[in-house]
């Protein structure tokens, strides 16, 4: 066996120097993010959140509010949002929340028309009932239908036996439609001829053109005319016949097409927003398909367009089946049947030449067959350009679109069918289990109440049938399952509720949760539409998980001012006149029952401006200062979520042949960053902010230890102050 070494995963035989390059692992953790908040609400515009594609993907940054309004223009979702990216006018809080997720739980639904001749469904992309303002309008510019003279001939020279001959979108199966029974024959017998079909072979004459005879008794010709197609703009193909001549006829134009092809032009038109979009569409012959029998003595030929294939038929059998996803435009595709025997193909214009084939309008036996030459199977893309149209449009799409021709023409018609939508308790379930997927450190429900008292308020849709109990029990189980030891996503949920106090002070206690707060006061701040209002207590829960997003993790929301212009308190319906309104709660007076209560509540200090009182939960079974702070408890779950993701993504998969030393080192890095962000906090018994740091290895398991000291905020100063009597000595 030859010499060799096996260094870095790989057997070397060849002397040399090699190499392999190691990256220390061991310090420079940055502390994972914070600040993301999941909320679940209802809009009067946007996608409900089951319709989104994937909800982790619906979300936020605190540079789109735009964009956040724009989706879903009014209702809670679009008022939270400046309530959650700018929370506070606080100095201690300098931002708001990092990221923010949407799910929107009422179902609203999209306006639409079904357009005529079964074409399609023309859909708002405004869910709701801002849709109903959509109008849509398709002008359409028929086709000029094509003519053929046939050359002056003497008429009184015609032997009997000969025949003119008319042949309609390359059908082979030619229609005879003049057989002279007489040596000789005047126009004006012609001309009656034409019009009673005595003497013509068959018993009419084609219904799809009008033949005439003109000239004099000497200088005869016969003229067709396609007649009309009302409904031409279907096709997806352009029309085209021949007409020829028996020997001793003279000549004939063989083949022509109509001049102007179909076209419409579509507009779509908000009402609302006076926008309108609208184009020109179709009316382009794309390509040309012809076969002159020469090869096979076939008396048929035919091309058939479906969604994966363009089939060429000779006898209507498949002589040439070229897949789509073979060739990569149009002139290729040209080039292909240009190739095969007895086939000739032309790109209309060049400017097609880079087209897809997959642009082509399906067309099911085309007629092809030409002696001439010509093609006389005439291709368009009128589909794909009203699909390119909705494709690019904001305002509407089309769905179950013909794969042919163009829409008919409609008067301007308004969509109809938007609906707002109501949300029920599985919308909510939705929502929760939705959120599951993927971590993030705050819940947000935009619901004070039950839907029977917003129904009343004009907030939500008559047929929404959630209550705020169950919304609240939701909440508590969807964290309490999150902060599980297999879940690893802990997560604070930000409650809310309208009701008298008395009410509030149970619902507090019957939550009884470190990990959920309850803010009841109803607050005055500014709505997407730019109005001044009092909003639900929802904004408050809002102000308070984005206020914890934008401070740095421990910083309690105690003594912060809250970005407001007003708080109260009632039970009374928002509609309720200002002089009309009833205080139930005081917080000058009453916030020591709220406190003890677990509420968390704002006052309005002589000073000015809105401040939280105190940074509570609505934990109260003892005075855990983890669960009683909800600053605390946030500070905890962002150290073990990150000291947990930090270990993870060091060790797990590696060989259980690294160091001890190596765990605890990346153990201590985190740790330290955790130290620097002032998320713990250096004490006399732990200098760096944690103490007996250890870890040991066994079999495929690494256990790690460590007591750590988290950060805390001052609540109380207590000062005691001894007076004593001044002395001139």
């Amino acid at each position: 066996m030859a010499i060799n070494v096996t260094f870095n995963g790989a057997t070397i035989y060849k002397p040399g120097a090699y190499s392999k390059t190691l990256i220390d692992l061991g310090g420079g953790f940055a502390v994972g993010p914070a600040g993301l908040i999941a909320v679940i609400g209802e809009a009067d515009a946007g996608a409900p959140g089951a319709a989104e594609i994937n909800i982790a993907n619906n979300r936020f940054s605190a540079d789109q509010l735009v964009t956040i309004r724009n989706k879903y223009r009014s209702g809670p979702i679009a008022d939270s949002a400046a309530f959650l990216f700018a929370p506070a006018s606080d100095a201690a809080i300098p931002s708001g929340a990092q990221t923010v997720w949407y799910y929107k739980t009422n179902q609203s639904t999209q306006a639409t028309l079904a357009l005529g001749s079964s074409y399609g469904d023309v859909d708002a992309a405004e869910y709701g009932i801002g849709g109903n303002r959509l109008t849509y309008t398709s002008t359409l510019v028929g086709e000029t239908a094509p003519t053929v003279t046939g050359a002056e001939f003497d008429a009184t020279a015609i032997a009997g036996g000969e025949t003119f001959t008319y042949t309609s979108q390359g059908d082979s199966a030619t229609t005879n439609i003049f057989t002279a029974t007489a040596a000789a024959i005047t126009v004006a017998l012609m001309q009656t001829d034409l019009d009673n079909t005595a003497n013509w072979s068959l018993a009419a004459l084609p219904t799809d053109a009008t033949f005439t005879a003109g000239g004099t008794d000497v200088a005869t010709t016969i003229t067709a005319t396609m007649n009309a197609d009302a409904t031409a703009n279907q096709n997806g193909y352009g029309r085209t016949f021949e007409l020829s001549a028996g020997a001793g006829l003279g000549t004939v134009d063989e083949a022509t097409n109509a001049t102007v092809e179909p076209s419409v032009t579509v507009t779509i038109d908000s009402k609302r927003d006076d926008i309108q979009e609208s184009d020109t569409l179709g009316g382009s012959i794309v390509m040309t398909v012809g076969n002159d029998g020469s090869i096979n003595a076939n008396t048929a030929a035919t091309v058939t367009v479906d969604a994966d294939n363009i089939i060429l038929l000779e006898d209507a059998v498949a002589v040439y089946t070229l897949p789509k996803s073979s060739y990569t435009t149009i002139k290729q595709l040209v080039d292909e049947i240009d190739l095969k025997p007895g086939w000739n193909a032309t790109v209309a214009d060049s400017a097609f030449n880079q087209a897809s084939p997959d642009s082509l309008d399906e067309v099911a036996a085309l007629g092809c067959l030409s002696a001439s030459g010509t093609e006389p199977a005439r291709l368009k893309s009128d589909a794909d350009d009203v699909d390119f149209f909705f494709g690019n449009s904001s305002q509407a799409s089309i769905t179950g679109q013909s794969t042919t021709g163009l829409p008919d023409a409609a008067i301007e018609t308004f969509l109809a069918g938007g609906t707002k939508g109501a949300t029920s308790p599985a919308d909510i379930v939705d929502a929760l289990d939705k959120f599951t997927k993927f971590h993030v450190n705050s819940i947000v429900p935009l619901f004070s109440r039950d839907a029977t008292d917003d129904i009343a308020d004009s907030l939500t849709d008559a047929g929404s049938t959630y209550t705020i109990d169950g919304i609240h029990q939701l909440v508590k189980t969807h964290i309490s399952l999150m902060k599980t030891t297999k879940r690893r996503s802990e997560r604070q949920g930000y409650l809310s509720q309208k009701a008298a106090f008395a009410d509030c002070k149970t619902k507090a206690g019957d939550l009884a949760d470190g990990r959920l707060q309850l803010f009841i006061q109803d607050v005055r701040q500014t709505s997407a539409q730019g109005t001044i209002q009092f909003f639900q207590p929802w904004v408050g829960s809002c102000m308070m998980a984005g206020a914890r997003g934008g401070a740095p993790v421990g910083e309690p929301l105690t003594f912060k001012f809250m970005n407001a212009s007003g708080i109260r308190h009632t039970a009374q319906p928002l509609s309720t006149a200002e002089e009309d309104i009833v205080v139930d709660f005081d917080p000058d007076l009453q916030s020591d029952e709220a406190i003890q209560a677990g509420i968390t509540f704002m006052e309005n200090p002589q000073t000015g401006g809105f401040r939280i009182v105190v940074d509570n939960t609505t934990y109260g079974i003892d005075d855990n200062f983890v669960f009683n702070r909800a600053n605390v408890l946030y500070a905890a779950d962002i150290v073990a979520f990150n000291l947990r993701t930090q270990l993870e993504n060091r060790f797990v998969g590696k060989k259980n042949t690294i160091a001890v030393s190596d765990v605890t080192s990346a153990a201590a890095s985190a740790l330290d960053a955790f130290l620097s962000a002032g998320i713990i906090v250096s004490t006399p018994d732990a200098a760096p902010g944690y103490k007996n740091l250890v870890a040991r290895i066994e079999g495929s398991t690494i256990f790690v230890d460590v007591i750590v000291k988290l950060v805390e905020g001052i609540d109380f100063v207590l000062s005691e102050i001894t007076v004593q009597r001044a002395t001139s000595a």
